[in-house]
């Protein structure tokens, strides 16, 4: 587990990191953490209810980092003889006469660096595909490869799907049963999730859920150039390569994304580079600070940037020596109570309306749109803190859950039967009376 220390003792100002929880709230983002590791110790560690310390987090397109990382241990483990060799060579089953120039010329490098030359996403739906559906070949032929490879960045997620693919093929193992062993078993992560599609790849574009602690190691990972506890996970050269920019995208992404692209991370021009996911996920690692910062969201795309202007706001000038700063109690102190104060925001219960004591117990049938997520709905209230929900979902699924009417997240291990067999999941729920006639 990480290292304890107040920020000062680690020359960061602790005024500064609350300035920035201040601001996410008064923006209302939707953070769900926000880890900040300095000098290899954890100096600030904040969950936004009802995010906690153990759950995972999807990683979404952070992913595609950890594919990168897995790619350079194949590479040095002699899986791959070079970034320079065809992805042709793996789908033998493709015509290399009938294939266009562009992609006979397509290199291991260019799925790195989304540089393939493709100008559209080549990963196709998988769901309702048979097992020996051959999706390397897919991917590699669904689309004529219109640029020069190599030469023109295009975001595609069907790449890292191929890298994996192209290290299963190899290996003899799934990318998900690779990592296990090379990296996140190392790295000390032993509660992790990484889905599989229905032809038992693992997917290198999306998919792996990770604690934000070990999202954390994985970015301190590479701030030590591939070294964990005195051994050469990664190769240093591969770390060198992977966070050097080998793909222009200004103009290409967002305001996030717009200083270039290296093998599965983003550069970032303030000094250093960072894993990307969807709706706000980032790992941060800052060579020139020895720092490396995590953050888990569910940002809307327009706000997705907000953590890189975080960092740059408030993180960068908080680290304002790389020794020791002189001792700051108080500040240590409020930043400790806004921290408790966001992960444990009880407030009091008010009395149940006339209206709760009226409808408690009945159940009301959903008609229209709604209709279509759940058919019935019936909420019992009883004086105390907490409210039942129950909940008819198509398929006649009942769903039970316990709510917080104190401000408190309740959470509820629930299962839904889908298309793909039962889903085990955890709800948080909550829920307050607004006025004496309305329940939120």
């Amino acid at each position: 587990e990480w290292r304890t220390s107040t920020p000062e003792e680690q020359g960061l100002d602790s005024t500064r990191i609350l300035q920035m929880l201040q601001d996410i709230q008064a923006r209302n983002l939707n953070i769900h953490s926000v880890l900040i590791i300095r000098h290899g110790y954890l100096v600030s560690e904040v969950y936004f209810p009802p995010y906690q310390r153990e759950m995972l987090h999807p990683a979404f397109s952070m992913t595609k980092s950890v594919t990168s990382i897995m790619a350079g241990k194949a590479l040095a483990d002699g899986h791959l003889t070079s970034l320079q060799q065809s992805p042709l060579d793996f789908f033998p089953d493709i015509d290399r006469a009938k294939a266009d120039r562009y992609l006979k010329a397509l290199t291991l490098e260019q799925l790195l660096t989304m540089s393939a030359g493709y100008n559209t996403t080549t990963l196709p739906d998988l769901t309702n595909k048979p097992a020996d559906f051959n999706t390397g070949s897919f991917i590699l032929t669904y689309d004529s490869v219109l640029w020069q490879p190599g030469t023109t960045f295009f975001y595609d997620n069907g790449l890292p799907y191929l890298m994996s693919i192209i290290i299963q093929k190899t290996i003899g193992l799934t990318l998900r049963e690779y990592a296990q062993q090379k990296l996140f078993e190392p790295l000390g992560i032993t509660e992790f999730d990484w889905s599989s599609d229905p032809q038992g790849h693992t997917p290198g574009n999306s998919g792996l859920m990770l604690r934000p602690r070990d999202m954390a190691k994985i970015g301190y990972l590479y701030l030590q150039h591939g070294r964990w506890n005195g051994v050469q996970l990664v190769p240093e050269q591969w770390v060198a390569a992977s966070s050097t920019k080998h793909s222009e995208t200004k103009g290409l992404m967002n305001a996030a994304e717009d200083d270039g692209y290296g093998y599965g991370w983003w550069i970032d021009a303030f000094g250093g580079y960072s894993a990307h996911g969807f709706g706000g996920q980032y790992i941060f690692v800052l060579p020139k600070l020895d720092m490396v910062v995590v953050f888990t969201a569910g940002l809307p795309d327009p706000q997705f940037p907000a953590p890189k202007q975080l960092v740059q706001t408030y993180l960068l000038p908080a680290a304002q020596s790389t020794d020791v700063l002189p001792a700051n109690p108080a500040a240590v102190q409020r930043l400790q109570t806004a921290i408790q104060n966001i992960e444990h925001p009880e407030q009091p219960v008010t009395p149940l309306p006339e209206l709760a004591r009226q409808i408690s117990g009945q159940t009301f049938t959903i008609t229209g749109g709604a209709g279509d997520l759940f058919q019935a709905v019936t909420l019992t209230f009883t004086d105390g803190n907490t409210y039942r929900s129950e909940t008819l979902w198509p398929g006649d699924q009942t769903v039970v859950v316990t709510g917080g009417l104190d401000n408190v997240y309740r959470l509820n291990p629930v299962e839904f039967v889908g298309g793909q067999g039962p889903e085990k999941l955890t709800v948080a729920v909550k829920g307050h009376w607004q006025d004496d006639h309305t329940f939120v």
